[in-house]
């Protein structure tokens, strides 16, 4: 293969991506909006339905059913999106082998000039001083040979330079495919990943609206295929569960931890704050690991580590009394966020010089 051919080839290659690229960014933006939209509408079917939880009631089961369905046709959207995206648009054409380097090159012309100009210098050495004129017009069409094959020479060191840079340019575009393919599978490891976890997503969403309809109706409904709620069975007499709190219990309960960028707090800025709240039978039980951001300088204590536990009560701010790990007693806040998955957590601790006192910040759920 010449190095045009193998320049013009490594071209088509890089034509090719780009043309892949394009249709790849255009048809992920295309079934983009389909998950999205049905986001928007997942979000804005019912954004009371926790706040009117309370009232429980026939009411609130059904719209807590349409809830369900709505959070199971956005994920099962956006799942259809990651499948569609991984399968149909994925570079798959990296799998196969990088545009090959034409064989070796057998270095024939350049032997045979070398050989060549060794025999025509000989031969102008052996009739150099001879005074017979035939003799003289053989040695100088022999100077003219050897200025030919000179040349020669000149070219072809030329041609064997330009063709070591093609070669070397095809070796690095051999790299650069092999680091897209494994970059591509990658990808493509990280979306099915992701696809996973809008399974599980979606099973806990549907869990999560679930809890209202079983409060409301006293019944546990059943779950379709396609992650929606079938009716439940009325039971001959209804005996709906009392809420402990004004909220749903998963407002309260679950892990919780402060989000590493736009995360809100008040007072000592955190650095990482893991809260975890169990609930049995009424009963609260809880712990949590914090780090905070100290003044440059300050020889105080960023971290604090402390356990809670009480019962719950029938308010929509839960207080518990906590001890740290040094002993120092306090209570925590556990104050839902005006979304179903935030949490405002307000610290107050009795503790000694140096250690952190207050805190107040807004978790998301995990």
């Amino acid at each position: 293969m010449s190095s045009t051919s193998r320049a013009r080839g490594v071209m088509v290659a890089r034509a090719s991506a780009g043309i892949a690229l394009a249709a790849l960014m255009l048809c992920a933006q295309s079934s983009r909006e389909a998950y999205r939209a049905a986001y928007r509408v997942w979000h804005e079917a019912d954004p009371n339905l926790e706040r009117d939880a309370a009232t429980a009631g026939a009411p609130i089961g059904a719209r807590a059913d349409r809830m369900a369905a709505e959070a199971a046709r956005y994920h099962a959207e956006r799942r259809s999106f990651l499948d569609q995206f991984s399968h149909e648009n994925s570079l798959a054409w990296l799998a196969a082998s990088p545009p090959e380097a034409g064989p070796a090159r057998a270095n024939v012309a350049g032997d045979y000039a070398a050989t060549e100009t060794g025999i025509v210098r000989r031969a102008i050495e052996s009739f150099r001083g001879d005074p017979d004129p035939g003799i003289q017009q053989v040695r100088n069409m022999l100077e003219r040979e050897n200025l030919a094959l000179g040349a020669l020479t000149a070219s072809l060191a030329v041609r064997d330079q330009a063709a070591a840079e093609a070669d070397a340019a095809v070796a690095a575009v051999d790299e650069a495919w092999r680091k897209a393919s494994d970059r591509d599978r990658e990808m493509l490891a990280l979306i099915a990943k992701s696809g996973v976890s809008v399974d599980e997503e979606k099973a806990a969403w549907v869990e999560y609206y679930r809890t209202f309809s079983d409060a409301a109706r006293g019944a546990t409904p059943g779950v379709t295929p396609d992650g929606g709620l079938t009716p439940p069975l009325r039971p001959a007499e209804p005996a709906p569960r009392p809420s402990i709190t004004p909220l749903p219990l998963v407002r309260y309960t679950g892990d919780w931890i402060f989000p590493q960028t736009g995360g809100l707090y008040h007072g000592a800025q955190p650095e990482s704050i893991d809260l975890v709240v169990r609930e049995d039978n009424g009963h609260c039980e809880g712990r949590m690991v914090a780090r905070f951001k100290l003044p440059a300088g300050s020889p105080g204590d960023p971290n604090v580590r402390f356990d809670f536990k009480g019962d719950f009560k029938n308010t929509r701010a839960q207080t518990f009394a906590l001890e740290t790990s040094d002993g120092s007693q306090g209570t925590i806040d556990l104050i839902p966020g005006p979304a179903f998955n935030l949490l405002e957590v307000n610290v107050q601790i009795a503790a000694n010089p140096g250690k952190i006192r207050q805190a107040n910040a807004v978790l998301i759920k995990k």
